[in-house]
């Protein structure tokens, strides 16, 4: 019964216009007005009028002019105006309420028109949205310093879209690649020459395991061009982001120019196996490659040869022209050598003065003579050294494999002491004692 009774009295009070205008100014916690065209409140709800720090009945029948300091009252006046001409509007204001709290409201203008369709007035909804506003502006600076930090970084930023094109192409981009953000926003970086023949494949292939979502990170060592044409290399770090639907929705790429870096390793790995002096191979280099070539010629039942070289008289030079000139007739030996043997074959300097050849492949049993002749007769002109001429011979040892030694040791040994006992016979006349 309550119920029913409170029913009838709310129809009662709501049954006409002016009671449901009434309760709603009163009990809606809207901050809601009108206003004519003469700018002059008409309607206003109690919350509303609360920020102004007044009743209803003190504030309907005044113009917005009089309720509103001139500096606020200008802020919103264009706003004002675009509505009162029929354009529904809306706006963001910093105010403040009369207990003197800093606020932020979101102001919407709708025209009302009457019945002959000309604007009679203007309904304005405002809703606080401080926190709101806060929360923006948080957002806003945390969007801010990631860009800065993106901007500023030493790597370059690179964002690719669902599409693969070119969305975020930072400073540093543009500094170690040279193209401008204009020149590459919004095309693909396989439609322009930004990524190194030898390295399209790989990187291919690292970013379909990203498109396809088996991959979420990647990490890649790629050549890469410049705007000039220049290749270098970078080291590239990615990551995909993906919606709540499993869909790629963006790539984004960290790079680093670590050319210097590959070029010096590169540098340390043929210090290791080469001789920085003539570019041969070294000692080192020459064991590898000797080891892996017995274990072939073993199974397959061929034989192998070594060839071991010493210069003549070379100690004289360095002793009378110095070590520039020792150096620089060891470069032209090497490339003397070089060009006494085959395709296939294996020159390596031991150091010093002393050089191996390794015959590996179609050793018949006159190759090594044949070659070993070429080297001596290759020798017997003289170098030259700043215009002069100096002359050094080749002494030449050979060593058989299986006939003389069976493993890389003993025939290096063997050609040593082959070479040895010819050098003896070139420098003597005759033979070393057994």
């Amino acid at each position: 019964m309550a119920t029913d009774d409170s029913t009838a009295s709310l129809d009662q009070d709501l049954g006409c216009a002016e009671g449901f205008l009434a309760a709603f100014t009163q009990s809606a916690g809207a901050v809601v007005a009108f206003i004519d065209t003469e700018e002059r409140v008409r309607f206003i709800t109690r919350e509303a009028a609360a920020w102004l720090g007044m009743a209803p009945e003190a504030v309907v029948g005044r113009t917005l002019r009089e309720l509103h300091e001139p500096a606020s009252y200008g802020f919103f006046e264009p706003w004002l105006r675009r509505a009162l001409a029929g354009e529904r509007v809306q706006y963001e204001r910093n105010s403040r309420h009369a207990d003197g709290r800093p606020l932020w409201m979101s102001v919407s203008l709708s025209p009302h028109r009457d019945a002959s369709g000309r604007v009679a007035g203007v309904f304005s909804c405002s809703l606080e949205v401080s926190e709101l506003k806060r929360t923006h502006d948080a957002l806003g600076r945390a969007l801010e310093e990631i860009a800065s930090h993106m901007e500023n970084s030493p790597l370059a930023v690179m964002e690719l879209d669902s599409e693969l094109r070119i969305r975020r192409w930072s400073a540093q981009a543009e500094a170690i690649f040279g193209w401008k953000l204009e020149e590459v926003r919004g095309r693909n970086t396989m439609q322009f020459e930004f990524i190194h023949p030898d390295s399209v494949e790989h990187v291919r292939a690292l970013t379909r395991g990203l498109i396809e979502g088996s991959e979420r990170r990647s990490r890649v060592l790629a050549r890469n061009l410049t705007r000039d044409g220049r290749a270098i290399w970078c080291e590239w770090y990615s990551s995909a982001f993906r919606d709540e639907t499993g869909k790629l929705s963006s790539i984004l790429s960290l790079a680093q120019d670590v050319t210097a870096r590959v070029e010096a390793e590169e540098q340390l790995k043929q210090a290791a196996v080469n001789d920085a002096l003539t570019g041969l191979p070294n000692r080192n280099a020459l064991a590898a490659r000797l080891e892996h070539a017995l274990m072939r010629v073993n199974r397959a039942g061929d034989r192998l040869a070594l060839l071991f070289i010493d210069l003549d008289r070379f100690k004289k030079v360095n002793d009378t022209l110095g070590h520039a000139a020792g150096d620089d007739v060891l470069r032209q030996a090497a490339g003397r050598i070089r060009a006494c043997v085959r395709e296939v074959d294996t020159v390596a300097r031991l150091g010093g003065d002393e050089f191996v050849v390794l015959l590996e492949t179609d050793v018949r049993p006159d190759t090594p003579g044949i070659i070993g002749e070429r080297i001596r007769t290759a020798f017997a002109s003289p170098f030259d050294y700043r215009g002069a001429e100096v002359r050094c011979g080749a002494s030449v040892g050979v060593s058989l494999y299986p006939d003389h030694a069976r493993d890389p040791a003993a025939l290096i040994a063997s050609a040593d002491q082959a070479m040895y006992r010819e050098k003896m016979v070139s420098d003597t006349g005759s033979r070393p004692p057994k």
